[in-house]
């Protein structure tokens, strides 16, 4: 039996790296459900005669949709086109504080018009609690800096379809390995990435390159502790008058004294807000 990682998988067959060597793999018995395996699963494959995974080893880390495991942190890609969605960074960065991952905001094409002042809103929004770097795909702006970030470490990179991400692995790689695609109508992207793959720098560094989506879910857990995901509100809820505040309707809420005096931007906390009512429906629902 040999110990491996999965660094691809496409129409049911999965890729995996171990002792530098790269073999196509069935999976045996319940392994094949759909789902049980992910890309960045360690895994024991059996190369006797046609290599087969024979056994899932525990996860240090998962995110669903993309689907990606043990990894140890992520990079959010946003840009001025198309138009960001903030409530997609916000879920990424309660599962990086969930899981204990590290986050990096990553603001691409900041070449193009309005991107200064998409810069200074992503660092007044997430400034305190992650990482936030501005760069270039085109020019090359900025990419050193996130190299550096990530340096010798497995990241997923995550966003929205069109953002940019294959170009930036383009920069990051200092090749053409990636196909990049451009916006179609309307801004919206063309989703170049079809499936998860690791992409191995030549300075050991691991990237998880995830297909663009619009939705994503933070898996499901019970709506009260939400706010315990947003660090930025650590220094305010001394403030809050009842134990267990959600800062939502209740009164003499420190978060949301912070709020109205410019102390917390207000588009996060509202988005929070919007978050918090999202997860309560989800949570009223579970049993049904």
């Amino acid at each position: 039996m040999t110990r491996g990682q999965i660094i691809k998988e496409s129409g049911g067959c999965f890729y995996v790296k171990t002792d530098g060597a790269v073999y196509p793999c069935s999976a045996r018995g319940k392994l094949r459900k759909k789902g049980e395996l992910y890309v960045g699963d360690y895994v024991d494959v059996d190369l006797s005669g046609d290599p087969v995974i024979e056994k899932l080893l525990p996860r240090d880390s998962m995110l669903t949709r993309p689907y990606v495991s043990n990894i140890e942190g992520i990079a959010v890609v946003v840009a001025v086109e198309p138009k960001p969605d903030f409530l997609l960074t916000d879920k990424l960065i309660v599962g990086c504080v969930q899981q204990q991952l590290d986050a990096i905001v990553c603001v691409n094409k900041s070449d193009l018009k309005d991107s200064e002042k998409l810069f200074c809103k992503v660092s007044d929004e997430y400034g305190a609690f992650a990482k936030v770097v501005g760069v270039s795909a085109a020019s090359g702006d900025g990419i050193a800096e996130l190299k550096a970030l990530m340096r010798g470490r497995f990241f997923c990179l995550a966003g929205q379809s069109a953002v940019g991400k294959s170009s930036l692995i383009n920069a990051l790689c200092g090749d053409g390995l990636m196909r990049t695609g451009e916006l179609g109508r309307h801004m919206r992207g063309r989703h170049t990435t079809r499936h998860v793959e690791i992409i191995e720098l030549a300075d050991g560094t691991r990237i998880a390159d995830t297909c663009g989506f619009s939705r994503y879910d933070i898996p499901l857990f019970d709506p009260a502790t939400l706010e315990s995901y947003y660090v930025d509100f650590d220094e305010y809820r001394s403030g809050c008058r009842f134990r267990g505040c959600t800062h939502t309707v209740e009164e003499c809420c420190g978060v949301k004294e912070a709020v109205e005096l410019g102390k917390l931007p207000k588009e996060r906390y509202m988005r929070y807000v919007q978050l918090y009512d999202e997860m309560t429906k989800r949570w009223e629902k579970r049993y049904r």
